[in-house]
């Protein structure tokens, strides 16, 4: 199970859906996602992986091999996008996340600020930066940055 994996390989592994690559100082990246077809993790279960040992550098990518097993890679949302997805699952108290749906209950992303706002599960502060994080993002896409 080294280098690329075959097509079989990939047909056989778990998906990880709306995820983003991490990198700890203090360790080597792992990948947070949820988690489809994964043999000890329910489907829709949000997570990270084993140490990312290897990943595919195509565009996008679609998989990574990790310390404990390889996975196919679904969709991929930019880091600010990506955590306001996760806290609007998260508090639309949303454990599983079914194959196919969106994390965060869709694509209106300002519905999920909206929402995340009326919730305050932290402080304003908190909520205004990933919300401008995610309107620089945005800008930077459309720039084709």
């Amino acid at each position: 199970m080294n280098g690329v994996p075959t097509e079989a390989e990939l047909e056989a592994a778990p998906i990880l859906e709306g995820w983003v690559l991490e990198s700890p100082s203090d360790s080597r990246p792992w990948l947070y996602g949820w988690f489809f077809g994964h043999p000890e993790i329910d489907d829709g279960d949000h997570g990270h992986t084993a140490p990312v040992l290897d990943m595919d550098r195509g565009s996008p990518a679609r998989w990574a091999r990790t310390e404990s097993r390889l996975y196919r890679l679904g969709l991929s949302y930019p880091p600010a996008e990506r955590e306001i997805r996760y806290w609007a699952q998260k508090l639309r108290r949303r454990r599983h996340l079914p194959l196919g749906d969106a994390p965060g209950g869709g694509n209106d992303i300002d519905a999920m600020i909206a929402f995340i706002r009326e919730e305050k599960p932290f402080r304003e502060q908190k909520l205004t930066r990933m919300e401008h994080a995610y309107r620089e993002e945005q800008e930077q896409m459309a720039a084709g940055r």
